[in-house]
């Protein structure tokens, strides 16, 4: 059999173009970058990945063709009984492995085909439950990653948009259902932190009313509004605000994301940080005049948003006027509003705060990361309309923003 073998320039410009590589150790090799196949050519005996005749194979030094699994800069490939190197789905010695195009196993998370696999360090596809990362998910027989509801065992369990196992009070359709530590769906009569409840044998709550710290939190309603919303990504006025905007975003978000996973992203950085008053030197106000001293400090919320963003620290204003900063630069149409926050229905007490509105289609939705803070995160305050929220927020006014631009930092 005669070595075919294609020089650097001529195997990127037929397999993959403009993909640079440095090899090492062999006449012909292959690398992968990412999760893409590509190849490079390197010169060393004939050792390593070398074509012949259009199919990978891999030799020793001494140009024996080899069979099996091959380890190749840290990573495994698999060589059939003629040789060849084996791509796509294989299951081997009874188990499942996923070979991407350039032949690397999978390990870790891989989608394929738009579903959601794990394999273990070994590259051995998972079925049923998986703990990773402090979060429980669930693998059919097939290895496909569930989403909401999964029945085993004979119990029931239910999985968010993300695949991870919901614990505690579920809102779903509009029903409630109890979850208990183990995400098992509960039914009958049951006892939850010394209050008595009754569900049905579909686990709908039938007796009794949920806690009002429970989140009816749907995130899939959710994510069906906010990606439709259409956006018109716009800068502020502050310059230096900017940068720190560009900043953030740049470390936070990626052009990748649905406007769903910007803005959620944004909501539990923001959950990360504390609340307190900030600490205002870390603006240098030295030179600047009075009009400028003035349009900083109460022509809008610009200077509030950039104390958080500098402290990690800020009381509702400051939290308001981030979080509307940030979502005006993906491109949602947010304002801060200020007004009456009541405690009830019946609006008999309130307390003054401020609060994010953003403008999606016809409907005003709310956003109060500052309130769900304190609360010790959730999503209670995260994209709700004023009717969801029990028509507790009575808005008074809009803290506006300066004049503004289209974004282009």
């Amino acid at each position: 059999m005669r070595l075919r073998t294609r020089t650097l320039t001529a195997l990127f410009a037929g397999v993959l173009p403009a993909v640079l590589m440095t090899g090492m150790f062999g006449t012909t090799a292959l690398a992968e970058s990412s999760e893409v196949a590509a190849y490079s050519a390197v010169s060393r005996s004939t050792a390593g990945f070398t074509e012949i005749n259009g199919s990978w194979y891999y030799l020793d030094a001494s140009g024996n063709m080899l069979t099996g699994w091959q380890e190749y800069d840290d990573n495994w490939y698999y060589m059939g009984s003629d040789g060849k190197m084996l791509t796509g789905w294989q299951q081997i010695g009874g188990k499942w492995y996923y070979l991407y195009a350039s032949g690397r196993m999978a390990t870790g998370w891989a989608e394929v085909d738009g579903k959601w696999y794990y394999f273990n360090g070994g590259g051995v596809m998972k079925t049923g439950w998986l703990e990773t990362g402090g979060k429980w998910y669930f693998f059919n027989g097939g290895g496909v990653m569930r989403t909401g509801w999964v029945s085993n065992g004979g119990k029931w369990y239910y999985m968010d948009a993300n695949g991870v196992m919901q614990t505690g009070w579920l809102k779903k359709d509009g029903s409630w259902y109890y979850l208990d530590s183990n995400g098992v769906m509960q039914t009958g009569s049951k006892k939850i932190d010394g209050v008595s409840y009754t569900f049905s044998s579909d686990g709908v709550l039938t007796s009794g009313n949920p806690p009002a710290s429970a989140s009816d939190f749907d995130p899939e309603s959710v994510r069906s509004v906010l990606d439709g919303a259409s956006l018109t990504p716009r800068s502020t006025a502050d310059s230096e605000l900017n940068k720190l905007v560009s900043k953030w975003i740049s470390s936070n978000l990626s052009s990748s994301m649905s406007t769903w996973e910007k803005v959620k992203t944004i909501y539990d950085e923001l959950l990360k940080m504390e609340y307190g008053t900030p600490d205002d030197s870390v603006i240098d106000t030295s030179g600047m005049t009075m009009d400028e001293l003035m349009s900083l400090y109460f022509d809008g919320p610009e200077y509030n948003a950039r104390l958080l963003l500098l402290t990690k620290t800020g009381t509702e204003e400051h939290f308001a006027a981030e979080l509307a900063t940030l979502l005006r630069a993906i491109g949602l149409d947010a304002q801060v509003a200020e007004g009456i926050i009541y405690q009830d229905s019946a609006l008999t007490n309130g307390t003054p705060s401020s609060w994010v509105t953003v403008k999606i289609g016809s409907k005003n939705y709310i956003f109060d990361v500052a309130s769900d803070l304190r609360a010790g995160g959730g999503y209670g305050g995260f994209c709700r309309t004023a009717s969801e929220l029990g028509n507790r927020y009575q808005q008074s006014d809009i803290f506006a923003f300066q004049a503004e631009k289209t974004y282009s930092a």
